[in-house]
C-alpha cells in the first residue's frame, strides 16, 4: 500500500499530526486495558496507523459513491423479514462480536450469491446473524444449512423456516473445535463473514474451506477489509493460493453496516482525543461501516493470485 503522505505531500504535516494522535490513543487504550476487553480496541490498536487512515479516507469514498440504499420492489416483503429477524436478535456484540448488516445488503448477498448456484448444489452459511440464509431459502429450493455459536440466531431461523417453509437446516458449531467429520468437503457454496482481524479472519476462512468441496463449480463467499488490514492482508493472500482459492470477483464497498452503541462511542471518543481536521471528523461521523466482499473459486493447480486492488 502506498504511503498517504507520499501519494499527497501538501498533507504532510496533517498525516504527521494525525499518525501521533492515533499513536496518543493507542497508548491510553493500552493503559486502561481496554485493547484486552473490547475486540473494536484491539482491532484498532494493532493496525497499523497507515492502514487505519487508508480505511478512513476509504469510508469517505465509498459513501459518496453510494446512494442511500433503496428498498427492491420485488424484494421488499423479504427485507422486511429480514429486519424483523435482526431487530428480534439480541446483538452480542462483546462476547460474540457480532455487527449485522442492513437488510438491503443482506438480500444483495443472496441475489448475488443465487447467481452461483447450481440445481444440486449444497450451500453453507458459516455463521450467520446476517440471516443470509433466509434470504437464500426464500429465493432458491436448494437446502441451505447454518453453522452458528449463537443458539438464538439458530432458533430464529428454524422460527422463520417453519413459517415460511424454507429448507434450512441449523447445526450448533464452535469453530474453535474440530468440525464434524461429515461436513468435510460436504457443501459447493460456504458463506461467512467472519471478523475482520486478520487472525480471526484466517479461523473462518479455514473452517470454510475444509467445508468446501474440492471442485470448480465451488465458491467462497466473504466480506473483508484488505485496506484495514494493510499489510498483514498478505497473509489472507498467502493462504489462499496455498488452499487452491483464486479471486473470482472483488467488489469494494458492498456490505454495509449500521454502527452499533459502542462503536459510535468509541469513535466519538477518538474523535474528541485524536482527530482535529474537518475531513477526518466527517469520516467518523458518515452513518455506516462499510466492508468489500470477496468470491474465491477452488481451482486445481492455481497459482498464486495477485492482491486484489481497494
Amino acid at each position: 500500500m502506498p504511503h498517504l503522505h507520499l501519494l499527497f505531500p501538501e498533507l504532510q504535516q496533517e498525516y504527521a499530526d494525525a499518525d501521533a494522535a492515533l499513536n496518543r490513543v493507542k497508548r491510553l487504550a493500552r493503559g486502561l486495558g481496554l485493547h484486552r476487553v473490547f475486540h473494536e480496541v484491539r482491532t484498532f490498536v494493532e493496525t497499523e496507523n497507515e492502514a487505519l487512515l487508508a480505511a478512513l479516507l476509504a469510508q469517505m469514498e465509498t459513501f459518496l459513491e453510494r446512494t442511500e440504499e433503496e428498498a427492491m420492489p420485488l424484494r421488499l416483503e423479504l427485507m422486511q423479514m429480514i429486519a424483523s429477524l435482526q431487530k428480534r436478535l439480541r446483538i452480542k456484540s462483546h462476547a460474540l462480536h457480532q455487527l449485522p448488516c442492513t437488510p438491503a445488503t443482506t438480500v444483495k448477498r443472496a441475489e448475488l450469491i443465487r447467481s452461483y448456484v447450481g440445481t444440486e448444489s449444497r450451500i453453507l452459511c458459516l455463521g450467520d446473524d446476517d440471516f443470509v440464509s433466509v434470504a437464500l431459502a426464500w429465493l432458491l429450493p436448494n437446502e441451505i444449512t447454518v453453522f452458528d455459536l449463537d443458539l438464538e440466531v439458530l432458533r430464529l431461523i428454524e422460527a422463520a423456516a417453519a413459517e415460511h417453509r424454507l429448507h434450512i437446516l441449523c447445526r450448533p458449531v464452535d469453530l474453535r473445535r474440530p468440525l464434524p467429520e461429515d461436513v468435510r468437503g460436504a457443501y459447493d457454496i460456504v458463506v461467512t463473514d467472519p471478523i475482520y482481524a486478520v487472525p480471526e479472519m484466517l479461523l473462518f476462512l479455514s473452517a470454510a474451506e475444509a467445508c468446501l468441496r474440492k471442485a470448480p463449480t465451488s465458491y467462497l463467499f466473504t466480506g473483508g477489509s484488505c485496506v484495514l488490514a494493510g499489510r498483514s492482508w498478505a497473509k489472507v493472500e498467502e493462504w489462499a493460493a496455498a488452499h487452491r482459492l483464486v479471486l473470482e470477483a472483488f467488489l469494494p464497498g458492498f456490505n454495509v453496516y449500521p454502527k452499533t452503541k459502542r462503536i459510535r462511542f468509541f469513535l466519538s471518543v477518538a474523535e474528541r482525543l485524536a482527530l482535529r481536521s474537518p475531513l477526518a471528523r466527517a469520516c467518523v461521523r458518515l452513518p455506516y461501516l462499510y466492508s468489500d466482499y470477496f468470491i474465491f473459486r477452488f481451482q486445481e493447480d492455481a497459482p498464486a493470485e495477485g492482491r486484489p486492488r481497494a
